[in-house]
C-alpha cells in the first residue's frame, strides 16, 4: 500500500536538472525528448516505461478512451495527448513534473474523466495525461473512523470498500459510481448526505500530494494554505494530490429513499412551488432531488408536458421518512410503499436505477453504463420561484424540449459552515443548487452547438429567478463561464470564472498559487492563475510614452469616473452595451501617434489583445468587445482632414467620420466630392478598411478604388506609408480589414468631380400599388443603368392603412443623380416607368446637402448636422449580407414577401451595383464582388428590447429571412465585410485559426482570401492583430 508514511524523493538529482542543461537544446522532437527524460530520471526500481501510451501503441487508444465520459471529447478532431502516462509508482508522478517542467509540456491529470469540459484530459497546447487510474488503493480503519484514499478510487469503490468494513459507517460524497474522487474531492464533493454531514471536503482531514518541485507533502509538511485551497478549490491548480485521508460518519444500519414521479397535469407546479418553500428548512436527515424534465403526454398524442422526478434520501427508516414527508411536502402524494429500505451501499445502487437486487459488486465497475454528449451549467437559488415564474419555466422547457433542471437540497449542516472554511463558498443563504443538463447522441460540431446552444438558452431564460451573482459549482465545470489562456492576463481571465465557483475565496487561493506555482506549470483552461499583472501593461505605457506627450491623460481604467462614458460613446449596438457585456481592461483614446507605438509594443509584450476603433459600427461589436482580456485602442481624437483642391487630394486621419469628410471636403470645394458610405457617424476606419460602399459606387466606385496612400503602424512599431509598406501590404489594408495587419492611422484619398447640382429622390410604394412587379422590372435594369444613378431599394413591413390589424409591404425607393432633377426624372421614366415617378418628387441638392436630405433630416437643417459625431437613434441591432447575380421572379418575390409579413421584423436592402464597379478586376483590391452582381442585399432587424432573450429571438428572425433567400441568391453566398456577421464563422485564433477564418474568408474575398492569409503572415506572422474574423496566418506559422 502506497498510502502510510511520507515519501521522501529518491532521486534529487532531478531538481538539479534546470542549472545543469537548458530547455531546447535537444533537436528532438519535444514528446521524444520528454519521454527520454522519463525514462532516464525515472527510478529503477519502478520501470515507467510499461507505463508509458504513445499514439503509436496498439492500446493508446483503449487507454485514452476509457476515461473520456464526455462523448463531446471523444471526436475524430478532438486534440489527443502525445503521451499516456498511467502511473503506476509515486515516483512516476514525480518525475514527470519534474521532466514536462524542463521540456515545457502541459500535463492534465485525470482521474476519472467526468470533467464535463474535458479539461482533464483534452488541451488546445501540446500535452500529455497523467492518468491517475491506477492509484486506487482504500485503506479504511474502522477503530479511528477513518480512510485513506488514493485519486484513482471512484465513488463506487469508496461505498463499497466502507460498506465492506461497517454497516454503520459512510462518506458523504456523490452519487454517481464512476466518479474518481480526485476530481470529486478537489470540487467540493456534493452528495446526498451533505445536509447532515457537509460535502466530501468537510469531512476530509490530511492529504498527500506531489508538488511542483517533485516534493511529496502531507498536511503537516504542505500548510495549512496548500491544505485548505486543495480541498474545494481545485487541487490540479496545485498539485497532483496522491490521496486524501477522509473522516467516516455514522449511520444506521438501514436508511431509506424514495422515486416519485408527478406530470403538469399531476399538480406539479404546486408540489414544485411547495417544496422550494421548506426545502432547505427540513431536517439535516433527509435529501430531496428535484428533476424536471419533458417527456410525451400519454393522454395526448404527439404532445409533450413536464414531468417532475422526486428522488428522496433518509438517512433513518421508511416509516421515519413517510412520516417526515407527509407532514411537511403533502402536496407530493407520498405512499408508505413507495419507500424503501436499505444499507448504506445499497442504497447507492438502487439510487442509480439499478435493478432491484443488483448486487453491490456492480458499484465496482469502471464502466460508465451509458455515455453521450453532455453540457452541463449551474446556478443557485436564493428565494423561491414564484408560481408564475415555475408555468413560464415550464413552457420555455417545453419550447426547448432537450435540456432538463435538477433541484439538489440545501440548508442543513450546509449553512452552519462558513462560506470561507474551505473554497467552496456556496453555504448559508441558498436554497436548492440548479444543474442544467442537456445529454445527446449525435456527434459533430453542429449538433453540439444545437444543444449546447438550447442548454445556454435555459440557462439564460432563468437569470430573473436565480441568485444575481450567478455563483457556480466547480464540480459542472463549465467553459461558458470564462476560459484561461494563461498568459499575461491570467489573472483577469482567471477572475471570470474564479469569482462563480470561489466568490471571495478566489483571491485567497489566487495567492496560495502565487506561493506555491508562481510558474503556474498546473495549469488548464480553468486553472487558478497567479497574482495579477494587469497593471504592468498600464505602467508598460507609461514607461514608453513620449514625455513630449504624456500618455497618462489618455488612458481610461474601469475605476476612471469617466470611463463608462468613454467606452459607451462609440457604441453603436446596444446589443454590446449590456451589463453582461465584456469590458476592456483599460481604453487608451491615444492623442498621438506615438502612443499607438507605445500600445502596440505593451500589448506584444504583455500578451493583451487589442482592440481597435474609431466609429464603433461594427455590427458585431469587435471593434470594441472581447471574450479574452483586452484592452481598445479607440482612435476617435485622431480625427484631422486636409483637404487639397490643388491636387485633388486629402489626408484623412481614421478616427474622423464620414459625415466630417463630407464637410470638409465641401468647406473648399462645391464640386469635389468622395465615393464613400452615406451614414454621418461612421469612423472611416473601419469603412475604408472593408471597402466603402456609397451613393457614387456605380460612378467612381467603392472608397478603396479612390484611396493613393496610407500611414500604418506595423507590429514592430514602425511607422510606414505607401511606398515603405510595399504594395502587397497597401494592397491588403485597402478593403482586406485593415485591424488585422496594424493600425492605419491615415488615407490619402483622390477626391472625384461632381456638379454643383445633384438630384434625388425618395418614393414608398406598398404591395397593393403594384410592388411586385415595380422591384421585378427594378431587378431586370438596376445593373445596367448609367453610372450616374443609384438607386436603393428598402423593403419592409408595415401596417395595412386599408385593413385594421392587418399588415403589407412597402418598398421604399431612393434616387441618387449625379445631374439635374430634369436628367433625373427623364432617365427613370424611360427606364423604369413601373416606378411612376413624377417631377415632383425630385428635389435638387448641392453634393454636400443632398448627404442631408439623404438621412432624412428635415429640409432646412444645416450642414454642420453632419459633424454631430451622436448617432440619433441607439438600437440593437443584426445584420447579414448577400449578392444576387439574377433578377428574383416575380413568383420568388411574391414568396419572399410573404414570408417577410410572417416573420415582421427584419427588412430587405438591395444596393445597385453595375456601372464602374464592373469594370474592377475582383483582384484589384480584396473586395471582390464585382462584375456579375446586381445588386447586394443587407438584411437588417432593429428592436428595442434588451436582454439575450430578444436579442435571440430577433437574430433568429434575420437568420430565419436568410436561409429563405437561399434559392434566390448567389451558389457561393459571398458576403460584405463591412456587414460583419458572426453567423458566417468565429476565429479562436489557436491551431485551427486559418481553418477557421477561411469559413468567413472566402465569403468576404472569394479568391483575394489566400493573398491576405500571404500579406497577413509576413506582416504579422505571430497574429498579433487578431480579433474573432480577422486574418489569420498560414497553418505552418501557427504550429511553429
Amino acid at each position: 500500500m502506497r498510502i502510510p508514511g511520507l515519501a521522501i524523493f529518491p532521486f534529487l538529482s532531478i531538481l538539479a536538472l534546470s542549472v545543469s542543461r537548458q530547455p531546447g537544446s535537444s533537436d528532438e522532437l519535444p514528446y521524444g525528448t520528454f519521454t527520454g527524460c522519463l525514462l532516464r530520471r525515472s527510478n529503477p526500481s519502478y520501470p515507467i516505461s510499461s507505463a508509458i501510451y504513445f499514439p503509436s501503441n496498439s492500446s493508446y487508444s483503449s487507454v485514452l478512451q476509457s476515461y473520456i465520459r464526455n462523448l463531446r471529447f471523444n471526436e475524430s478532431d478532438t486534440p489527443k495527448p502525445q503521451l499516456i502516462l498511467t502511473a503506476l509508482h509515486e515516483s512516476h508522478i514525480q518525475t514527470a513534473i519534474i521532466c514536462a517542467k524542463y521540456h515545457r509540456l502541459q500535463m492534465r491529470i485525470r482521474s476519472g474523466g467526468h470533467d464535463f469540459e474535458g479539461s482533464s484530459y483534452v488541451s488546445n497546447v501540446p500535452f500529455f495525461i497523467l492518468d491517475m487510474f491506477n492509484f486506487r488503493s482504500f485503506n479504511v480503519s474502522i477503530e479511528d473512523e477513518t480512510a485513506w484514499v488514493e485519486t484513482g478510487a471512484t465513488v463506487g469503490e469508496v461505498y463499497y470498500k466502507i460498506g465492506e468494513k461497517s454497516n454503520i459507517h459512510g462518506f458523504p460524497t456523490g452519487t454517481c459510481p464512476t466518479v474518481g474522487i480526485g476530481g470529486l474531492f478537489s470540487g467540493g464533493g456534493y452528495g446526498f448526505m451533505s445536509r447532515k454531514y457537509g460535502l466530501s471536503i468537510d469531512n476530509i482531514i490530511d492529504a498527500r500530494l506531489v508538488d511542483v518541485n517533485g516534493r511529496i507533502l502531507d498536511r503537516a509538511s504542505m500548510g495549512e494554505d496548500l491544505f485548505w485551497a486543495i480541498t474545494g478549490g481545485g487541487a490540479s491548480s496545485f498539485g497532483v494530490v496522491l490521496a486524501y485521508k477522509i473522516k467516516l460518519v455514522r449511520l444506521p444500519p438501514k436508511v431509506a429513499i424514495f422515486t416519485v414521479r408527478r406530470t403538469y397535469e399531476q399538480n406539479l407546479t404546486d408540489i414544485a412551488y411547495s417544496l422550494l418553500q421548506i426545502v432547505d428548512k427540513l431536517d439535516n436527515e433527509i435529501f430531496l432531488k428535484m428533476v424536471i424534465d419533458v417527456v410525451n403526454d400519454n393522454s395526448r398524442v404527439g404532445k409533450k408536458t413536464i414531468r417532475g422526478t422526486f428522488l428522496c434520501y433518509f438517512i433513518g427508516d421508511s416509516t421515519g421518512l413517510f412520516s417526515l414527508v407527509n407532514q411537511k411536502l403533502p402536496e407530493l402524494g407520498l405512499r408508505k410503499t413507495d419507500c424503501t429500505e436499505h444499507s448504506w451501499a445499497e442504497s447507492l445502487v438502487r439510487w442509480n436505477n439499478f435493478p432491484s437486487g443488483t448486487p453491490v459488486e456492480v458499484l465496482l465497475s469502471r464502466v460508465h453504463p451509458r455515455l453521450e454528449y453532455l453540457k452541463r451549467k449551474s446556478d443557485y437559488l436564493k428565494k423561491p420561484i414564484p408560481k408564475q415564474g415555475l408555468e413560464s419555466i415550464f413552457k420555455k422547457m417545453i419550447e426547448l424540449e432537450t435540456p432538463l433542471l435538477k433541484f439538489f437540497h440545501y440548508g442543513g449542516f450546509i449553512s452552519e459552515i462558513s462560506p470561507s472554511e474551505k473554497p467552496f463558498p456556496h453555504r448559508a443563504g441558498n436554497i436548492v443548487k440548479i444543474e442544467y443538463a442537456t445529454n445527446w447522441d449525435e456527434s459533430g460540431i453542429l449538433a453540439a452547438n444545437h444543444y449546447i446552444n438550447l442548454t445556454r438558452n435555459l440557462y439564460n431564460y432563468m437569470t430573473p429567478f436565480v441568485s444575481k451573482s450567478r455563483g457556480a459549482f466547480f464540480n459542472y465545470r463549465d467553459f461558458d463561464l470564462g476560459i484561461n489562456h494563461n498568459g499575461q492576463n491570467s489573472y483577469i481571465e482567471g477572475a471570470a470564472y474564479g469569482n462563480k465557483y470561489f466568490k471571495d475565496n478566489f483571491n485567497r487561493l489566487v495567492q496560495i498559487k502565487t506561493s506555491v506555482d508562481p510558474e503556474n506549470f498546473f495549469r488548464n483552461d480553468q486553472s487558478i492563475p497567479p497574482e495579477s499583472s494587469e497593471r504592468t501593461f498600464a505602467g508598460c505605457l507609461l514607461r514608453r510614452s513620449d514625455p513630449s506627450y504624456p500618455i497618462s491623460s489618455a488612458i481610461y481604467f474601469p475605476s476612471n469616473s469617466s470611463y463608462s462614458s468613454v467606452l459607451q460613446s462609440y457604441i453603436r449596438n446596444l446589443r454590446f452595451n449590456e451589463s453582461n457585456t465584456p469590458k476592456p481592461q483599460l481604453i487608451l483614446t491615444a492623442l498621438h501617434e506615438s502612443h499607438i507605438q507605445s500600445a502596440i509594443i505593451c500589448a506584444k509584450y504583455h500578451g493583451l489583445q487589442m482592440r481597435i476603433r474609431s466609429g464603433g459600427h461594427d455590427f458585431e461589436g469587435s471593434s470594441y468587445v472581447s471574450d479574452v482580456p483586452f484592452f481598445i485602442l479607440d482612435m476617435f481624437n485622431l480625427r484631422s482632414i486636409n483637404v487639397s483642391i490643388e491636387d485633388e487630394t486629402a489626408w484623412v486621419e481614421v478616427g474622423a467620420t464620414v459625415g466630417e469628410v463630407y464637410y470638409k471636403i465641401a468647406e473648399k470645394s462645391n464640386i469635389h466630392g468622395f465615393p464613400t458610405g452615406t451614414c454621418p457617424t461612421v469612423g472611416v476606419g473601419g469603412h475604408f478598411s472593408g471597402g466603402g460602399y456609397g451613393i457614387m459606387a456605380r460612378k467612381y466606385g467603392l472608397s478603396i478604388d479612390n484611396i493613393i496612400d496610407a500611414r500604418v503602424v506595423d507590429v514592430n512599431g514602425r511607422f510606414l506609408d505607401r511606398a515603405s509598406m510595399g504594395e502587397d501590404l497597401f494592397w491588403a489594408i485597402t478593403g482586406g480589414g485593415a485591424s488585422s495587419f496594424g493600425v492605419v492611422l491615415a488615407y490619402k484619398i483622390k477626391l472625384v468631380r461632381v456638379p454643383p447640382t445633384v438630384a434625388i429622390f425618395t418614393v414608398e410604394r406598398t404591395y397593393e400599388q403594384n410592388l411586385t412587379d415595380t422591384i421585378y422590372s427594378l431587378l431586370q435594369i438596376v445593373d445596367k443603368l448609367d453610372g450616374e444613378i443609384f438607386i436603393k431599394t428598402t423593403i419592409d413591413v408595415v401596417n395595412d392603412s386599408h385593413r385594421v390589424g392587418k399588415k403589407t409591404m412597402r418598398a421604399t425607393f431612393l434616387g441618387y443623380f449625379l445631374g439635374d432633377s430634369t436628367g433625373l426624372f427623364s432617365l427613370i421614366n424611360e427606364r423604369f416607368p413601373e416606378l411612376g415617378l413624377k417631377r415632383t418628387d425630385c428635389t435638387e441638392h448641392t453634393w454636400i446637402e443632398s448627404i442631408v436630405r439623404w438621412n432624412n433630416f428635415p429640409i432646412g437643417t444645416p450642414v454642420e448636422v453632419l459633424l454631430n459625431r451622436v448617432h440619433p437613434n441607439l438600437q440593437h441591432l443584426k445584420r447579414k449580407s448577400d449578392y444576387l447575380k439574377k433578377p428574383i421572379p416575380k413568383q420568388g418575390l411574391k414568396s419572399i414577401f410573404k414570408k417577410m409579413i410572417k416573420l415582421e421584423t427584419p427588412l430587405l436592402k438591395f444596393f445597385p451595383y453595375g456601372g464602374f464597379m464592373s469594370e474592377i478586376s475582383p483582384s484589384e483590391k480584396p473586395f471582390p464582388h464585382r462584375a456579375g452582381n446586381i445588386v447586394k442585399i443587407e438584411y437588417g432587424t432593429n428592436w428595442d428590447e434588451n436582454g439575450i432573450e430578444a436579442a435571440n429571438h430577433y437574430i433568429n428572425l434575420t437568420r430565419n429571412l436568410y436561409n429563405y433567400m437561399t434559392p434566390f441568391v448567389s451558389k457561393s453566398r459571398g458576403a460584405y465585410l463591412n456587414y460583419k456577421d458572426f453567423d458566417l464563422g468565429i476565429n479562436h485564433n489557436g491551431q485551427k485559426s486559418y481553418f477557421e477564418g477561411t469559413a468567413y474568408g472566402i465569403k468576404y474575398f472569394k479568391d483575394n482570401f489566400n493573398r491576405l492569409v500571404q500579406v497577413k503572415t509576413m506582416v504579422d506572422p505571430e497574429n498579433f492583430f487578431r480579433n474573432e474574423q480577422s486574418i489569420p496566418i498560414f497553418p505552418s506559422i501557427v504550429s511553429q
